[in-house]
């Protein structure tokens, strides 16, 4: 993968950048699980107690549906086969599989098997983030 990857729009129009993940990212991984922890021991602690079964299941997948959309807020899918990149609803990244594949040089990534918007093929989307925005004035650096 590049470097950077741009993600272009319906107008083909560059809205976002995205970049392969590191291994800093866990940071932000386990913050986000974090709070999704919190919601299961509230759900257990307190809402099964009083409310029953029912009430913290249902507490509990709101949760996980919360962890699964702040995770794809951040990231995108670069198709195999056109090296596009692309988000998908939360719907999708929540009822589809993740996998784990291997790089040349022995390290690992995400994928899913997803349809690509751009070529409408079925291929291995690699997991990529969104970058920082580092915006500068229209006019340039300042100096």
């Amino acid at each position: 993968m590049g470097d950077v990857l741009r993600w272009c729009g319906a107008k083909g129009v560059g809205v976002a950048r995205y970049v392969d993940r590191d291994r800093h990212d866990w940071l932000g991984t386990v913050g986000k699980l974090a709070v999704f922890v919190g919601i299961v021991l509230v759900a257990l602690l307190v809402v099964y107690p009083e409310r029953g079964f029912l009430p913290t299941f249902l507490l509990i997948l709101a949760g996980l549906w919360t962890y699964v959309s702040l995770m794809a807020h951040h990231s995108g899918y670069v198709c195999t086969s056109c090296h596009k990149v692309f988000r998908v609803p939360t719907p999708v990244n929540f009822f589809s599989t993740s996998s784990v594949g291997k790089n040349a040089d022995g390290t690992y990534y995400s994928y899913k098997l997803l349809t690509c918007p751009h070529c409408a093929q079925r291929t291995k989307a690699r997991l990529v983030k969104r970058a920082a925005a580092t915006a500068t004035p229209r006019g340039g650096p300042r100096s």
